[in-house]
């Protein structure tokens, strides 16, 4: 049986016969007004911190230094240590912001100074979202964990098996594997991580004249890593529509060497389906993104219309869940000048299917390749015409 069939066998017969309820699951009688506690005070605790903030506001929320001390106040929220925040909401979730071995070594740091209560209630932030009510759009990233994505319809489930047969080595196959249990099946399963540079792995070979459309370029960080793996630019085009962004991003390309002066393409506009004045969350962030309830307007517009004229060799995607759309904008130019493709695909859960079918239904040659650069997310789809592959995958 292939691992694909196992894996949705398995989400099936989940979604038959589903378990009561998580906390029942889990062995846990916690309810929301019993609160959360979040340890240590990393990037995940802080982005789930905000996430908390927005979906569920009224639920008491503590983040956590170490064991004895707290720190200066993180995201508007003051931490206290561990025995502070364990006195304050006894009977709260406690959950350890990492995975694997790293999550096992930092729950046998505070075990004992944890209650039998609250080391029953001990969670990964990746099981939040099982105990946490089912969100709208900005809770999107709970929801990657529960087991609601792969709609019960045959025409969604041969839609992931199609996109899985175009990986054809095992590693994507293993990473496909793992992404799917994560969201289907609630799994810490292990994921194969790369130690490539995102969007530049070998599974292609660089031009020595690479004309390089980076969609997303947020302040200059995929440029700089293109720069640092060797690769030699004709043409750069840059598209970044968030302004705090753009600025740094403009500061950085000018600060270049001379021979770079006319080779630099700077955008700052979304890149979408069609040419619009769209809303935007903007933050002068990594995730900054498209958002009908932002308040900033931009300009959004299409890579054909942008680019005609263009002939690019290379093009990244990572616009925080707009890619589809950039894809169908850049369809005519995709087909023409037939580029390899570096596609994020882990900004929605249907990405991992939908976006790879539409870029084989676009271009029907392309070898596809699937890298993860880290546990929970990062997850990047290569689409490469057969005359750039790496003599290994060919």
């Amino acid at each position: 049986m292939l691992p694909i069939k196992a894996i949705l066998d398995s989400h099936e017969a989940a979604r038959v016969n589903p378990v009561p309820s998580s906390r029942s699951r889990f062995g846990s009688l916690w309810r929301p007004e019993d609160g959360i506690i979040l340890y240590p005070p990393n990037g995940n605790a802080r982005d789930y911190i905000t996430l908390l903030k927005i979906t569920v506001p009224n639920i008491p929320l503590i983040l956590c230094n170490d064991v004895k001390s707290p720190m200066e106040v993180v995201s508007n929220l003051r931490s206290h240590s561990i025995d502070e925040a364990t006195s304050i909401l006894p009977h709260a979730l406690f959950v350890i912001c990492a995975t694997g071995e790293l999550a096992s070594q930092l729950f046998s740091h505070v075990a004992s100074h944890l209650s039998a209560t609250h080391i029953n209630n001990t969670i990964t932030f990746r099981q939040l979202g099982e105990f946490l009510p089912v969100g709208d759009k900005k809770s999107r990233a709970f929801d990657v964990y529960r087991k609601t994505f792969l709609a019960a319809s045959p025409r969604n489930r041969k839609k992931v098996e199609a996109a899985f047969g175009l990986f054809e080595d095992s590693l994507s196959q293993a990473v496909f594997c793992a992404i799917l249990k994560r969201y289907l099946l609630c799994s810490d399963t292990l994921m194969p991580v790369s130690v490539s540079r995102e969007y530049f792995e070998d599974v292609y070979t660089l031009s020595p004249d690479e004309v390089f459309v980076d969609c997303g370029a947020y302040t200059g960080d995929t440029l700089r890593d293109f720069l640092d793996v060797g690769g030699s630019l004709k043409e750069y085009h840059a598209f970044e529509p968030d302004p705090g962004n753009f600025s740094q991003l403009l500061a950085y390309t000018e600060k270049l060497p001379a021979n770079f002066y006319g080779k630099i393409h700077l955008h700052q506009n979304a890149v979408g389906h069609e040419r619009a004045t769209i809303f935007f969350d903007a933050g002068g962030t990594m995730g900054s993104m498209v958002n009908p309830d932002g308040t900033t307007s931009v300009e959004s517009v299409t890579l054909d219309e942008t680019l005609r004229g263009v002939n690019p060799t290379l093009i990244k995607f990572d616009i925080e869940g707009y890619e589809a759309f950039a894809l169908q904008g850049g369809r005519a130019l995709i087909q023409s000048a037939r580029p390899v493709l570096a596609l994020c695909v882990y900004h929605h859960p249907f990405d991992l299917w939908e976006l790879p079918l539409m870029v084989k239904n676009m271009v029907g040659d392309y070898r596809f390749f699937l890298r993860a650069y880290q546990e929970q997310f990062s997850y990047t789809c290569y689409c490469v015409p057969p005359e750039r592959l790496n003599q290994k995958y060919a």
